[in-house]
């Protein structure tokens, strides 16, 4: 009799047992892993994609201080958003919502960080208000920015030649607003009017009634013939008209 109870408990054990390991196969469910590296990974794509300026010139970086994502098994997507209509410079939140067949699991939120890269064109000495500026006064240096610098000069044909209007000290930016072309010809000026068509060139002395830049247009008058014509300003002695 002893010997059967103990069969029977032996037997209740195992059933016990085997019901509590199909229960616990019954509720394990497979899972996925999104990693804090891909979350990165996806949100830098996302912002280069969404540059409006040239993406060569600019550096990207993700900030993601959470933990790895444990989702369900099933169609995982990532969709990214950020506060503004455009991707802009400098540092900005950006939202990421982790759907599984498209039902909402997550929303994390990272930081990016867009940094530009420009060539800007700065002086190696001070350099003071009406001095033209020459190639030993400036030179090219690529800054980083958390914006477009729209005003800065970024050519150094474009500054050299040009007349700065301010005075500027050693190692500062070159922008649009701190030069002017120089003034070749002033009213009054005696010039010599040149017409060319071929081989053929024609001279004559004029007087200029406004003042004017290289390779602006002014208003001369031909002294030879007492009218006044539209030239177009060479240099501070030479002023080029149309036949």
């Amino acid at each position: 009799m002893k010997s059967l109870k103990n069969t029977l408990k032996t037997v209740s054990a195992l059933f016990l047992l085997t019901v509590s390991v199909m229960v616990s196969v019954a509720y394990a469910q497979p899972t996925s892993t999104i990693t804090a590296q891909l979350l990165e990974a996806r949100a830098m794509e996302y912002v280069q994609e969404n540059i409006s300026w040239d993406p060569e010139t600019t550096e990207v970086r993700i900030d993601y201080k959470g933990k790895d994502i444990i989702v369900p098994p099933g169609f995982v997507d990532l969709n990214f958003d950020h506060p503004k209509q455009r991707v802009r410079m400098g540092r900005f939140p950006v939202t990421v919502k982790i759907t599984v067949d498209n039902i909402l699991q997550k929303k994390l939120r990272l930081t990016a960080h867009v940094t530009h890269y420009s060539p800007v064109i700065k002086t190696i000495r001070p350099v003071n208000r009406g001095e033209i500026l020459t190639k030993g006064d400036v030179a090219v240096e690529v800054v980083p920015s958390n914006r477009i610098l729209r005003n800065a000069m970024t050519s150094l044909d474009d500054v050299v030649g040009n007349q700065a209007i301010r005075n500027m000290g050693m190692g500062r930016v070159v922008t649009v607003n701190s030069l002017r072309k120089p003034t070749l010809v002033n009213k009054g000026d005696q010039v010599t009017l040149i017409a060319q068509s071929g081989t053929m060139r024609i001279t004559a002395p004029g007087i200029v009634r406004e003042k004017g830049f290289k390779h602006s247009l002014v208003q001369v008058l031909n002294i030879q013939t007492q009218k006044t014509v539209y030239g177009m300003v060479m240099d501070s002695k030479t002023v080029k008209v149309n036949f």
